[in-house]
């Protein structure tokens, strides 16, 4: 990698700038060797940004246009117009754009009967159309977009764009979202979390995730019983960011685990959300819908032994490919019986733990996900599109 690559002007476009679109574009910008300009719009009303933030955008590019401001390169993420902000903002029009998938409308679950926005659907592949790059955080991502897309060409009444649809894993690229490093010592936290499996201590559980449906609280609910049922003990931490919609499963868990309970609830700063992670013996996730899992690669990267479901983009994140005995070992297979089986193994039965694989994993997830070594490498991908960009010229 060239280290005295060009540096780049950037304008990035944020349509929803907050929760982890925000961590992501944040801790890139300020790692970067490039210079960005970041407009971003607050993290609220998603159907509305993205069917307005492309209009937004243009009229503050070209306002900053005026004031003699240009760029080099351009990135959004999926949840704007990126064609149709690229016909409004005419300064902008000829430069190099990515569009960065953390999610795809194709592969997000309805809520009850509800169907699916053709709006939002078309707006993610036109916007994928419009880019000189796509990145997707996941192959899982990227997969499931392009099932969504061939799916619902099968209902399109004529001219269904199937070419342009096989054509989209060309341009796309898997970036998946950095993470922070977090402010705490593994190691110690490896040493006591053993301690504490060997004294044969009640596990420490935590869940951590958006408070709502795709996250399928109601199978940890389940599970919960199921153990308490056994009479297998554990403590509990259940956090996240809750909305007003927040499913009623969430009040039942409460008052059912309430002396079970350590930590609940959205954890204001940081460095309380570091501390229930590192504090936990098994992270678990019960989702139905997960395009990458960020708080899953964070809870590994403090020593958190993880139990997910094999579905999603799990596997892939757990490397699960190169080494086929981790689907094992930190897998279950989605049931509701698998989860609490495993949970109850790993309280009754010491040698359930591998600690050398568990350390191994976590050191892998540490580097590989560390902003620290990301932001090279997507620094370098812009400096490497355009240089594409100029040979093609």
């Amino acid at each position: 990698m060239n280290g005295a690559a060009e540096s780049l002007n950037v304008l990035s476009l944020q349509p929803w700038h907050g929760g982890s679109h925000r961590q992501f574009s944040d801790g890139w910008e300020s790692r970067s060797r490039h210079q960005f300009t970041t407009l971003g719009l607050p993290a609220r009303n998603w159907k509305w940004r993205m069917r307005h933030a492309s209009i937004e955008f243009a009229d503050h590019v070209h306002r900053l246009s005026a004031d003699g401001h240009s760029w080099d390169a351009v990135i959004c993420t999926d949840m704007m117009n990126a064609a149709e902000f690229q016909t409004l903002a005419k300064p902008i029009r000829d430069l190099p754009l990515v569009v960065y998938f953390h999610e795809n409308q194709f592969a997000y679950p309805n809520r009850g009967n509800q169907q699916h926005d053709q709006h939002f659907l078309f707006t993610n592949f036109v916007s994928a159309l419009a880019a000189d790059q796509i990145w997707f955080n996941s192959q899982f991502n990227l997969d499931s977009m392009v099932a969504g897309l061939k799916e619902q060409a099968s209902h399109w009444p004529d001219f269904a764009p199937h070419k342009q649809i096989d054509a989209l894993a060309d341009r796309s690229k898997i970036v998946p979202p950095p993470i922070e490093s977090p402010p705490l010592v593994a190691a110690d936290h490896h040493a006591r979390r053993q301690k504490r499996v060997s004294d044969q201590k009640p596990l420490h559980i935590v869940w951590a995730a958006r408070w709502e449906h795709d996250k399928n609280p109601e199978d940890l609910l389940k599970a919960l019983r199921l153990l308490k049922q056994q009479r297998v003990p554990f403590s509990l931490s259940v956090v996240g960011k809750s909305y007003r919609q927040t499913p009623a499963t969430f009040e039942s868990i409460q008052s059912e685990f309430e002396l079970q309970i350590e930590h609940w609830g959205f954890q204001e700063d940081r460095e309380s959300y570091w501390k229930v992670l590192a504090s936990a013996d098994v992270f678990v996730s019960t989702a139905t819908h997960e395009f990458f899992g960020l708080s899953v690669v964070e809870a590994i990267s403090v020593g958190a032994w993880p139990l997910l479901p094999d579905r999603l983009a799990y596997p892939e994140v757990l490397n699960c490919q190169q080494y086929p005995d981790r689907r094992e070992r930190f897998l279950y297979d989605g049931s509701v019986k698998s989860l609490a089986s495993r949970i109850r193994q790993l309280h009754s039965h010491r040698d359930c733990w591998d600690w050398i694989a568990l350390q191994k994993l976590s050191k892998e997830i540490s580097h590989c996900f560390s902003f620290r070594n990301r932001v090279p490498i997507m620094d370098e991908m812009l400096n490497q599109l355009m240089e594409k960009r100029k040979i093609e010229i």
